[in-house]
């Protein structure tokens, strides 16, 4: 046999041998590892914490089912804290790391927006759960997705809701000064005063100030909604407004949809007066089909659901999904290019959500939604939806 016919012989073999590799074991006896970027200490703990929680649980699962075609899935897990400089540094610890094959993260806009630019340039694929800025998905990177809604549905269908529907037409605006909070905040004031209503104050606070007597003495008397766009200030806000006799409805982004960190800090406050309004990005649990039985799951290994639990655990079974796709086209371990191709073509129906997640041009998820929410005791109850018709009207 000569050498050139030799060598085909060996390459058909080895072709043969491949084939004959089911396509639910090309990852036989491997490990793949994805990343967690999130905030585990600090104000934004909560959302961090359980995002970690919830993307672990579906690793389990994963691995308790038989794996990912045959291989154990992993996570790599950094502490962001919420910060744009430790995020960056996280996400190139990520990209150094040449078996992590995609990261769930990060929670506050301004790291993910920050961490998105590692990303892009070690190719390695991003899905956010709730970061909610449109900075984050506007520059059109290729392996940059998100699961929940925009800031600029969020915060202009807010303001129609409270200007049309429940008559306020006063409106102070307070931010926290982060790329979430103040961008939500500008979007929600110019939406209001658009819509005809004034914005009476615009006073900013900063992350980790608790104290907000001095702003509140300062407010004009005839406001009739206070909006806050922030996170972990927001239950001090509302409470001290209360003691000071202020009774004025009090209205928050998705950063309040947070039952250990806005309405337990909240103290009774948040029942108090005209009470509260939250946003929250994805419907109750329950009314999606199979989010009751995973938030018994979660809860039996965590505790109660407070946020985004649903929208981050769809996160991780989008991101291995995007793997065992691109796997099986590779036959074998994927490339990080390959993995976020394969996320880009995906129609998944998941739990946070009532209709399939599908990804415009930008990586937006199209069939994210917003709920409105007061609180009832304990606990967020839901009272209506915000379509992208009510903020296109």
């Amino acid at each position: 046999m000569s050498v050139r016919a030799s060598t085909i012989a060996i390459a058909m073999i080895g072709l043969a041998e491949a084939l004959a590799v089911p396509a639910s074991a090309q990852l036989q006896g491997q490990t793949i590892r994805i990343a967690i970027g999130a905030p585990l200490t600090g104000g934004a703990a909560t959302f961090g914490v359980e995002m970690k929680q919830a993307v672990e649980l579906a690793l389990a699962e994963q691995n308790a089912g038989g794996g990912l075609l045959g291989g154990r899935v992993e996570a790599r897990v950094a502490d962001d804290e919420a910060n744009d400089a430790k995020g960056l540094a996280v996400a190139r610890g990520f990209c150094e790391d040449p078996r992590i094959l995609g990261v769930v993260g990060h929670v506050n806009s301004n790291v993910s927006i920050s961490a998105s630019t590692a990303y892009q340039a070690c190719g390695l694929l991003m899905i956010t759960p709730m970061s909610s800025h449109p900075g984050v998905t506007d520059r059109g990177l290729p392996n940059v997705f998100r699961l929940t809604n925009r800031d600029d549905h969020k915060g202009p269908g807010l303001a129609a809701y409270l200007y049309r529907k429940v008559g306020k037409h006063r409106a102070v605006v307070v931010d926290d000064q982060t790329a979430y909070g103040k961008g939500l905040a500008d979007l929600f004031a110019s939406a209001f005063a658009a819509l005809g209503g004034t914005v009476v104050a615009r006073p900013t606070v900063k992350v980790g100030d608790r104290d907000f007597r001095a702003l509140l003495r300062e407010l004009p008397k005839d406001f009739d909604v206070l909006f806050f766009g922030g996170i972990a200030e927001a239950a001090y806000v509302l409470k001290q407004m209360r003691e000071f006799g202020l009774s004025q409805l009090f209205a928050c982004g998705d950063g309040c949809w947070n039952v250990k960190g806005f309405i337990q800090p909240a103290a009774g406050a948040a029942t108090q007066g005209q009470g509260v309004l939250v946003l929250s990005a994805a419907p109750a649990v329950g009314r999606v089909p199979g989010s009751a039985e995973f938030a018994e799951r979660y809860t039996k290994a965590y505790g109660p659901i407070a946020n985004y639990a649903a929208n981050s655990y769809d996160s991780a079974r989008l991101l291995l999904r995007a793997i065992e796709q691109a796997a099986k086209a590779a036959h074998g371990t994927p490339s990080r290019a390959d993995v976020a191709a394969a996320m880009r073509g995906l129609r998944f129906q998941g739990i946070a959500y009532a209709r399939p997640v599908e990804w415009d041009t930008k990586g937006d998820n199209r069939a994210a939604v917003i709920f409105l929410n007061v609180v009832e005791g304990e606990r967020f109850k839901e009272i209506g939806e915000i379509t992208r018709d009510d903020v296109s009207k």
